[in-house]
Order: C-alpha cells, then sequence, then structure tokens
C-alpha cells in the first residue's frame, strides 16, 4: 500500500507534463498559422518566398510558359482529384515532403498528376532537374515529415490555404546534421472534374 501512495503523484505529475506539452504545441501551432496568414495578407500574397534548398519549385524559364510543359500538359485533368480543398492540401503536402534521392522523380511526377496549373508546371520542370541533379543521390538525400496544420488564409479569397508541416532532411556530408524544422507554404486549390486540385503550392519558409 505504501509503494501504490508513492507513485501515485509520479504518475500525476507526468500526466501533467504530457497536457502541458500538447497544450505548448497547439499554441505553437495556432500562433503559426496566425502569423503566417498575417503576414501573407499584409503583403498581398506577393513575394512568396523561397522553397527549402534541398527541393525547390523552379522559377519559370520563360514568361507564361515553363520549361519541359505544354499547354495539354498543364490543363488535363488530375488524377484521383480530393473531397474537399482541404483534404488537397492536406494530401499534396504529405507527397511533397515525404521523399528520398531513390524516389524523388517518381514522387514529382506522381505530384504533377494530381495537381493542375502552375502546380503541375512546376512539379513537370522539377521532375526534370531532379533528373540532371547527381549531388542528391551523392548525399543519398531525404526529407520525411507530417503536417502539423492546415487552415484558410484570413481575408484571402477562400482558394488559398496555408499548411504548417514539421519536417527533417538528412543524408550524407552536409545534409547529416541538420535539424528538423516547421515549414509554411501558400496553397491555392481549384475544383475540378470530381472534387479539388492545388493549383499552386509556395513554400514560404
Amino acid at each position: 500500500m505504501g509503494d501504490v501512495g508513492c507513485q501515485a503523484p509520479a504518475r500525476n505529475v507526468s500526466e501533467s507534463k504530457v497536457k502541458l506539452m500538447r497544450g505548448l504545441t497547439r499554441i505553437l501551432v495556432c500562433a503559426m498559422l496566425a502569423a503566417s496568414a498575417a503576414f501573407l495578407c499584409a503583403c498581398g500574397l506577393a513575394d512568396r518566398g523561397v522553397a527549402p534548398a534541398a527541393r525547390s519549385t523552379p522559377q519559370q524559364a520563360n514568361p507564361g510558359e515553363r520549361e519541359g510543359t505544354t499547354p495539354k500538359q498543364r490543363q488535363a485533368s488530375p488524377a484521383a482529384p480530393s473531397a474537399s480543398p482541404r483534404s488537397a492540401v492536406e494530401r499534396f503536402a504529405a507527397a511533397y515532403i515525404n521523399w528520398s534521392y531513390r524516389t524523388l522523380a517518381a514522387d514529382q511526377q506522381h505530384l504533377a498528376a494530381s495537381a493542375v496549373g502552375e502546380a503541375r508546371a512546376g512539379e513537370l520542370q522539377a521532375r526534370q532537374q531532379t533528373e540532371r541533379d547527381s549531388a542528391l543521390a551523392r548525399g543519398r538525400v531525404f526529407n520525411a515529415g507530417r503536417v502539423v496544420a492546415v487552415a484558410q488564409v484570413n481575408g484571402a479569397p477562400a482558394d488559398e490555404w496555408v499548411c504548417v508541416t514539421r519536417e527533417q532532411t538528412g543524408g550524407e556530408g552536409e545534409f547529416a546534421a541538420l535539424a528538423a524544422a516547421y515549414h509554411v507554404t501558400l496553397a491555392t486549390v481549384g475544383r475540378v472534374p470530381g472534387g479539388w486540385a492545388v493549383s499552386s503550392w509556395q513554400p514560404e519558409l
């Protein structure tokens, strides 16, 4: 009986710590979403930042046209549309942040097939660049993460969403000691036959 009486307080302290950590995590995520949405709105959703260094969306090769893509490729219906705008963002994000140097080109092709517009064009061009990038294979680079939160951007059109992810990039050499970090991405979704699809994907930080 004495032992049981001594163990109970320790369990209560542990449960309190867990509740506290969960509360702090929710506060952090909400703060990140609020700050990101406010920043994007204040900037007029312009100057849409640079993607993480290990996997970036290419810039336009020529005004109005992406290198290696055609109007037919950009306008084709997406594969397996999502049931809602939120699920479209969540599915795209989960596929975007989980890859390895072995799978990246195929993953980008899959993302292109699931998206429309600029998001599709960007992934098609990124796939071409990945196939020519030997540094990824030399460094055995990978990225793994999870979607932390997805929400509409306050004060913006209904098709604009912000996504927070927690990611870990790793590999060999310079990629071996990278710390996990939160990332914020601005996404636009559009209605397509059968549901919704991502039409633009712009990592902000």
